[in-house]
């Protein structure tokens, strides 16, 4: 007997270039170009810009770009809710502050927290929140005010362009240690190996809190060559990326001129 057919769509999968063709959705698999998917053998799935469009990645021993047009955020979400990941039924409030401020307009969902095999997952209805587990920063219990009670919760971090997002999540508290726990191995695991300093651990944790170049060259009494040697180990070690080179000039006679003619005319 047939699987009911649940989406049958034309769409575009990369393939050397964007080609045409049709996914078909039933209620346990994804066909598109010949490939056939079982929702529940989806590895791990991730909205992102690929060759020029948006694209949902789709991964199953290997990655599969596609491209669902105006069904796009409809795939997503159904996928998201179906794939191969370990789930757990929560209340979350994700995010909760970005970049040490509270999320005003954040509420408190009833859903799932998900985990795949490269991310964990935020999902309800209306929110399907990816987050890398090499983006994770730590988890631990806080206690909050939920409906005029003293709450146990989870506290979850993460960075997204450079801002440390804070999640909540509340479920009994036995299932709370559970998840506490899962969540640090997974931390741990993706911890990098290498042993740090104790001046490149003062370094990342300045980068990290939003210290500038300039102010941590002044706060450690370090060159700019010296702090840029930190930065390119930060770099090999996958810690940091580079998002901006920094020029240093020095005044050409031209330039002394001018300056000279500016105290100058400061001095009238």
């Amino acid at each position: 007997m047939s699987e009911r057919v649940l989406l049958k769509t034309p769409a575009e999968i990369f393939d050397n270039g964007w080609k045409s063709t049709e996914v078909v959705i039933t209620e346990s698999d994804i066909t598109f170009a010949n490939t056939k998917i079982q929702s529940r053998e989806i590895q791990d799935l991730e909205k992102l810009e690929y060759a020029g469009k948006e694209a949902v990645r789709i991964k199953k021993d290997r990655n599969y770009y596609l491209n669902f047009g105006s069904r796009q955020q409809q795939i997503f979400r159904y996928l998201a809710f179906n794939l191969k990941s370990d789930r757990f039924a929560v209340y979350f409030l994700s995010p909760a502050t970005r970049g040490g401020v509270v999320v005003k307009d954040s509420k408190w969902e009833k859903g799932y927290l998900s985990i795949t095999d490269e991310a964990i997952w935020f999902l309800s209805p209306s929110k399907q929140l990816r987050i890398s587990l090499n983006s994770l920063g730590s988890v631990g219990k806080d206690v909050r005010t939920i409906g005029g009670k003293q709450r146990v919760v989870l506290v979850v971090t993460h960075v997204e362009k450079g801002e440390v997002i804070t999640s909540f999540v509340l479920c009994p508290e036995t299932t709370l240690e559970m998840l506490q726990n899962y969540l640090q191995q997974l931390i741990d695991m993706h911890k990098p190996k290498e042993k740090l300093s104790d001046a490149e651990e003062q370094i990342l944790t300045m980068v990290y809190t939003g210290v500038d170049s300039v102010s941590i060259e002044s706060i450690l009494g370090v060159s700019t060559d010296e702090l840029n040697r930190y930065f390119d180990r930060f770099v090999d070690l996958g810690l940091a990326k580079v998002v901006k080179i920094r020029k240093e000039v020095e005044l050409t006679p031209k330039g002394a001129a001018l300056v000279s003619e500016i105290m100058k005319k400061a001095a009238r």
